[in-house]
């Protein structure tokens, strides 16, 4: 049985469409991944959070995945042009370090990120600086094919060898602003908005490998062509990026791939907008330039802004603010709390959720509309007010749709329902309690009460039903 149809803007068709993969059941997906020289911003990762929505939609309808994002290790160029310096060199010359060290550091330190947002890893992460003979078959092949010539500096694309360049994803831009605009005059190009292959290697360059062109390094845009479609096929179903990647970034990858192949290269392209930080863009000489650490610092939980990301249309610009990151981690906390109220009412026990659920076909139904998100939200906070104000028998009934939802929305609501989020030291002290209640030692009960509180934030009520707790400080806060 085919799973359910999907509906998604196309940035190369400027409309939402059905998402038809090549192969029925199926999706490959890439995204572009980050350029490791530092830090991820929240605004960069809000752009992951995204895509991992797009495939957690795709997998939640039964779709098979084959998620691939790369890491930019080598090539990338201050300012997104030619001319200048690659930002890897310039950071390792900056904290001290090799660029293979600093590429680690910040990898892991991305991912590590990603996993406190519950970002599924990618299938297959391909680095940059492996996949150099493959850069080069490529542009061998642009070569034998006239599509790109060798010059004094390098080797560049020529792109009047490949009509409508700049406007298949970008729409009609001006000839000045593609050939003038966006870069540097260079003598050695045929046309100033040639972009670069291959750089021949320059006094002090760190990263440099052989090539029938001599010692160089690859360009930005032939690592993900290459990358891409060594793990995915010369066409594949969807290519994720920021609304950055735009241009030139993307619509040189189409250039280079499809003159190389003769084939379509992505039928879906999906772009994310900018995240804004009080209204203004977020800059690092403005201060604004948030990590998530920072948010850490302040004290909310990474899966807060996840779920402040959730709230907003991805195709309509985020606006940051910490009254919103605040509002956001106050309605995670609502939701925990209904939860693991249900959960221990219940005992566990919550009842499988039937696919013609009304509030699963709402939930769907907003997904499969390009991503609605905060639609998808409303229909889940429905079934948590129900199990909120329900007895035992409705909380049971009303528990597992969240549960199911969780699935795609990723704020860990199971998880966090049961007392497996309690340390040995929190259960003991909970079970110590219970105990000494049982004995009817009501002085110790309440001295176990208070000191669960104070030293844990875990507050215990009694109830008619039994003993309930919850959380009133986050762990580390």
């Amino acid at each position: 049985m085919a799973p359910p149809g999907v509906r998604l803007f196309n940035s190369a068709s400027r409309q939402v469409e059905p998402f038809v993969p090549l192969v029925p059941g199926q999706a490959g997906i890439y995204d572009c991944g980050p350029t490791v020289y530092d830090w991820q911003t929240i605004g960069n990762l809000y752009r992951y959070i995204v895509s991992d929505v797009q495939r957690r939609t795709l997998e939640y309808l039964g779709y098979r995945v084959k998620a691939v994002m790369n890491i930019t290790d080598v090539g990338h160029i201050v300012g997104d042009v030619d001319q200048g310096e690659d930002r890897m060199m310039l950071a390792a010359k900056r904290e001290g370090r090799d660029p293979e060290t600093l590429a680690r550091k910040y990898t892991e330190q991305f991912m590590e990120d990603r996993r406190k947002l519950n970002i599924l890893e990618p299938h297959v992460m391909p680095k940059a600086t492996d996949h150099i003979p493959e850069m080069i078959a490529l542009i061998t092949r642009l070569i034998d094919k006239g599509h790109a010539y060798i010059a004094a500096d390098g080797v560049y694309f020529d792109i009047t060898t490949f009509p409508g360049y700049g406007t298949r994803l970008a729409g009609e831009l001006t000839q000045d602003l593609v050939a003038g605009a966006r870069v540097d005059v260079n003598p050695n190009k045929r046309n100033p908005a040639d972009f670069a292959l291959w750089r021949a290697a320059k006094p002090g360059d760190l990263q440099v490998w052989d090539s029938p062109w001599g010692r160089g390094n690859p360009g930005w845009h032939i690592e993900c062509s290459a990358m891409s479609m060594k793990y995915l096929g010369e066409t594949f179903d969807i290519h994720s990026g920021g609304e950055d990647n735009l241009f030139p970034h993307h619509e040189s990858e189409i250039a280079q791939s499809e003159a190389a192949t003769g084939k379509p290269f992505v039928r879906y392209w999906t772009h994310v907008r900018f995240l804004k930080v009080d209204g203004g863009a977020m800059h690092k000489s403005a201060g604004n330039a948030y990590l998530l650490q920072d948010l850490e610092a302040w004290g909310f939980e990474p899966l807060a802004f996840r779920l402040l990301v959730l709230n907003n249309k991805y195709r309509q610009p985020l606006d940051f603010t910490r009254a919103g990151l605040a509002s956001a981690q106050n309605r995670l906390d609502r939701w925990r709390g209904i939860v693991r109220d249900a959960w221990q009412a219940t005992g566990g026990t919550p009842i499988d959720v039937s696919p013609d659920d009304s509030r699963r076909t709402a939930f769907v139904a907003a997904l499969t509309d390009d991503l609605n998100t905060p639609a998808a939200l409303a229909q889940a906070e429905a079934v948590l007010d129900l199990a909120a104000t329900g007895d035992v028998a409705t909380k049971r009934h009303a528990l597992e749709t969240p549960f199911d939802m969780d699935q795609v929305l990723a704020l860990s609501l199971r998880e966090r329902a049961s007392d497996a989020d309690l340390s040995s030291e929190e259960r003991a002290a909970l079970t110590e309690r219970d105990e000494a209640r049982k004995k009817g030692d009501y002085k110790r009960s309440d001295e176990l009460r208070a000191e669960l509180e104070r030293r844990y934030g875990i507050r215990v009520k009694d109830t008619k039903d039994g003993t309930r707790w919850e959380r009133v400080r986050r762990k580390g806060a």
